[in-house]
């Protein structure tokens, strides 16, 4: 699945990490009446707030409305926990996850050259939180 495979990262890359214990990260399948739809591994706590390390809706269930509702939790459990900033890397060749990132009030923050794979760059990108403290 793309970008990933792109990337060079196969299919048993992709679920060897998503098995692998970490205790610093969660990860959680996307489940659609009892079918899995996507994942989403968070790493937390991260800079003030979590980062996600991995967010993929399966084509089947993208343009659903998933991720924006995957991204909403996020941002209501980071609030909760009195977060400053919600966090994600987005390939720089991946228009459709930086828009996607950028409609849901992430905004660029740094350019990554060769991060995630060589021969690419990736952008992190931050959501500030806002909160009321008294």
């Amino acid at each position: 699945m793309p970008p990933w495979s792109q990337m060079g990262y196969s299919a048993e890359a992709m679920t060897r990490f998503l098995a692998a214990r970490d205790d610093g990260a969660r990860r959680y399948v996307i489940d659609v009446d009892g079918a899995p739809a996507g994942a989403v591994s968070i790493r937390y706590p991260w800079l003030l707030g979590p980062y996600v390390e991995l967010l993929a809706i399966l084509p089947a269930s993208q343009g659903r409305g998933l991720g924006a509702a995957v991204l909403d939790w996020l941002a209501q459990e980071a609030s909760r926990l009195e977060a400053r900033n919600l966090w994600v890397c987005a390939s720089r060749g991946n228009a459709s996850a930086l828009r996607f990132y950028q409609r849901h009030g992430f905004e660029e923050t740094a350019a990554l050259p060769d991060l995630v794979a060589d021969g690419f760059e990736d952008i992190l990108l931050r959501r500030t939180l806002f909160h009321s403290f008294s």
